[in-house]
Formats: C-alpha cells, structure tokens, sequence
C-alpha cells in the first residue's frame, strides 16, 4: 500500500509537471488551465484506483471461507505410535486440501503441556524448516508460525503470520489445533511452497515458557521425527511413515572416533604408565602408552574435524539454549587443547635422574594427563546422551547404558588396583611399586631400602710384558621384573577382556543408529 501510494504522488505530480510545461509551451493560459482541471482529475482518479487495488500478499494470506468441518476426512496423516487413534496416540497429524484449493487444512493433536509443532524443510534434519506450533501458552492455546534458521537449531516466530486458525483447546494435558494455510504466501523467504516436495517433522514436548514471540526449547527426549522420505504436502494421499530423526554420517563417526580415542586407547596408554612400570622394567611400557597416546591424538583430532564440517563450522555447532550441549561442546574445546598439548611438554621432559624431574611427572601424568581423561570420560557419556536422547533411545542396549557399565567397571578396577598396589608398597617399603600419584607421598611413609651407588669396577692386570691393562667395566644386570608382575598382568588381562567387548558393543550400537 505504501509503495503504491508513494507511486500514485509521483505520477500524479511528475505528469502533471510534463503537461503543464507541454502546455504552457502549446496553448494560452486560460486553454492551460482548463486543460489541466481536466488532467488532475483523471491523474488524482487513477492514484487512487492504484491505491484501492487489494494487494497480492493479502490477498494470497487471507484467510478461506470455511476451515475444516468437525467430521472432515484428512488426506494423508502421521501418529505416533504408528496406527494409533483418539487418546491413545502421543502424536497426529491430519492435512487436507481445503474447499478453496488455494489452502490446506490442518489438525494435530497430541499429549503435551508444552506444544506440538509440524514442519517442512528441503533436508532430513531441523535447520531451514516452515514450523506450524500449536502452542500452550498460559492457560491459552495459541497457533505460531515459525522458522528455523538454515544451518542451525535456533527457531524464530514468523515476521508474517500466515496461519487461519479454526479451533484450539487444551484438555486432560491434550493440546488440540486446527487451522489452515495458503499453500503459497508472499513470504517465501521463512514460508514454504506447500506444493513442493519435503521432509516432514513431527514434534511435541512438555516443555513450558513458550510466548508469542518465542517458543520452548524442546527437550532432547522430544526431539522431532522425520519422515522417511519426501513428500508434497498438497497431493499427499497416505498415511506418512515417520522415525526420530538420524543421526548425519559424520556426527555418527566423531563419535565413534571419540569412543576409540579416549576409553579404548587413552584408557590403555594410561594404564600401562600407571600399573604397568615395575612389570616392564625395560621401558616396554613407555612404547605402547606413547604409541597409544599417539594414536589417540590423531584419531581425536580427526573426529574433532569430522563435527565441525557436519555442522558446516561454528554455525550449528552447539545451541546455546540446551545445557547439555553448551557442555558437551565446552569440555570437548577444553579437552582437544590440552590433548594437543601434553605431547609438546612430554617433548620437553627432563632426564629421570634430574631432581625436578617429579614436577614434569606431576604436570604432564597427574594434572593434564588424568584430569583430561577425566573430562573426556564425561564428555563421551554427555555425547552418547545427547545421542540416545536425539533419537528416543532410553531402553538398556543404548549406547550410553553399556558406556555407563563400562566406566562402573573401570571405576572398580582402578579403585582395587589402587588399594593392593598401595598396600604392597608400603608393607615392602617399596614405593615405586604403588600408585604414580602417590608415590611422592609413599618415599616418606614407607621409604626404601638405600641402593647403592653404582662404581665402575677397574680390574688392573698385568700382561706377560708386564704393561698394566685395565678391563673395561662390567654393564649392570637387567632389572628384573617386580615381584608383583603377575598381579599386574593379571589386572591388564581384566581390563582388557571387559573393555573391548563393551566398546565394540557401543561402536555397533552408534553405527546402527
């Protein structure tokens, strides 16, 4: 209307300037002035027309007639569980094509304090999606269009509200809307063309806070389905099959990667630095914790890749409405930089023997080497919740449930590893033969029997000539294991026979989700 009525004055006003030069050039004053009477009126009547002429964008976004009748018969619809009816379904989704065929009829029920949501969008996933909420808000139901931003989680309400609702109620915690929409608006930046092929998401939730500018986060146990395939809304004439959404190929193998990365070989490299020292007294155990180590770097660094592209850089990479993704994507920053940097100090390490050689113990082993598997741990457990949750998955052959068996049996073993090997240090008087962190600790409760210093042995001869030769000096013996070797081998043993079966069992199980 503006920009009609802004082009109505100039055209008024620049042809009625042309005239009067026109004229004034053609014709008298009075024959001018008569003339233009004349030509301001049909100039003032066709401004006008343009003005009065209703727009396309309302016209294409009012409302039909008539929404759909109590008893309409719905062309292709969604429930969950699938094949439900009435009450007994969580979620329903009807869509008909309305009496004016520029519209489409719609009713979604479900059973949800918060709100339930539809959604169309050109990829299995929920960024760039046309979202219809039926929502509750207060004691009132209130139907929102909104849009989620392209590459990200984030959902914002319509500038342009295009929805025609029929009729809304909440009873018995069941959120009930019927409404209908222009198959095509004038908004096809935030709207879709209805007449085009989608995917199609099905939503619901219990959360509450939702407004008329904003809608609740869904919780991750709501997290929408999608269907299994595309399909356009306007000609659709069955019943639409629909799954809690997939996990993208790539957010599948980071988290695969990170499982080998941290409890299979992080886990193992620690081990045998911590437990494995007095069972390879010739430094075997520092080959396999740094080629383990190592290795866990480079997968780690990969799969820290991998997330990055499938959430296309920064944008999408975490949505800082949901905690658990605030932490899962915080600790994982945290994590990665320190793992990048334990390597560069070990680099820098200081001979056994030097006297400060325990603070390098102290900071690279105890401070950043646990304390990042420690956060890593976690960090694994929050992603494969994050995984479960995004599709529903709560039963006890979830990944996160035999992770979670996994980390209570670590934690057992650690622990009675801990106690015995303790104990035996300080009943021999032997600290190294108990725990790395509290050796230091152990030197003044129990310390150890004095080791002598080792001479070089000079043996002067004299040969037949009587010219005095001196023997060169006899190489230590190799140090042999520590008494306690087999308890050791056996506590490794343990471990790993536990441990690869239940990571093969979460790789599998993230695979196939």
């Amino acid at each position: 209307l503006i920009y009609r009525l802004f082009f109505a004055v100039l055209m008024s006003g620049g042809l009625r300037k042309t005239i009067e030069r026109s004229s004034s050039l053609n014709r008298g004053p009075i024959g001018c002035r008569s003339m233009m009477r004349v030509v301001r009126v049909v100039l003032y009547t066709i401004a006008a027309c343009l003005i009065s002429l209703p727009s396309a964008s309302a016209a294409n976004n009012n409302c039909p007639t008539n929404g759909p009748p109590s008893n309409a018969t719905w062309r292709f619809t969604t429930s969950f569980p699938q094949g439900c009816n009435g009450t007994a379904c969580s979620y329903f989704l009807g869509v008909r094509t309305n009496e004016n065929p520029l519209f489409l009829d719609f009713m979604m029920e479900g059973k949800a304090d918060g709100w339930i949501a539809v959604g169309y969008t050109p990829n299995p996933g929920m960024p760039d999606a046309d979202v219809f909420v039926c929502a509750l808000i207060g004691a009132q139901v209130t139907i929102l269009d909104t849009y989620n931003i392209p590459n990200v989680y984030s959902n914002v309400v319509d500038s342009s509200q295009d929805l025609c609702p029929s009729s809304m109620s909440s009873v018995n915690g069941r959120i009930r809307c019927v409404f209908s929409r222009a198959i095509k608006t004038n908004d096809m930046v935030q709207d879709k063309d209805l007449n085009q092929s989608y995917y199609q998401l099905n939503g619901w939730t219990d959360a509450s806070g939702s407004s008329s500018t904003s809608i609740a986060y869904h919780s991750r146990i709501s997290t929408p389905m999608v269907s299994t395939s595309k399909l356009n809304p306007t000609t659709a004439v069955s019943a639409v099959s629909a799954g809690m959404a997939s996990l993208d190929p790539l957010i599948r193998a980071h988290g695969i990667l990170m499982i080998v990365t941290w409890p299979v070989l992080a886990v193992t490299g620690i081990f045998f630095a911590a437990w494995m020292k007095p069972a390879l007294p010739k430094a075997e155990w520092f080959q396999v914790h740094r080629a383990a180590m190592l290795a866990s770097l480079f997968l780690g660094c990969v799969a820290f890749l991998f997330i990055f592209v499938a959430k296309r850089g920064t944008r999408g990479l975490v949505s800082f409405v949901d905690p658990t993704t605030i932490a899962h994507f915080a600790i994982g920053i945290i994590v990665m930089a320190l793992h990048i940097l334990n390597p560069i100090i070990s680099a820098f390490r200081c001979i056994p023997t030097h006297p400060r050689r325990w603070l390098f113990n102290l900071v690279h082993g105890t401070f950043i080497g646990l304390g990042v598997e420690l956060l890593a741990l976690t960090n694994v457990g929050i992603g494969l919740a994050l995984f479960g949750s995004r599709l529903n998955l709560v039963t006890v052959a979830s990944p996160l449930a035999v992770y979670l068996a996994y980390v209570a049996f670590l934690i057992t073993l650690i622990g009675a590893l801990f106690f015995i090997y303790t104990v035996i240090a300080i009943t021999t008087g032997s600290p190294p033969l108990g725990p790395s962190v509290l050796k230091p600790l152990l030197a003044l409760i129990a310390p150890s029997s004095p080791v002598p210093t080792k001479t070089e042995v000079v043996i002067e001869l004299a040969d037949k000539d009587g010219v005095d030769t001196k023997t060169p000096p006899e190489k230590p013996p190799a140090k042999p294991p520590s008494k306690d070797a087999p308890l050791r081998w056996a506590g490794l043993a343990i471990f790993l026979i536990v441990m690869v079966p239940l990571m093969l069992a979460v790789i599998i199980l993230i695979a196939a989700l």
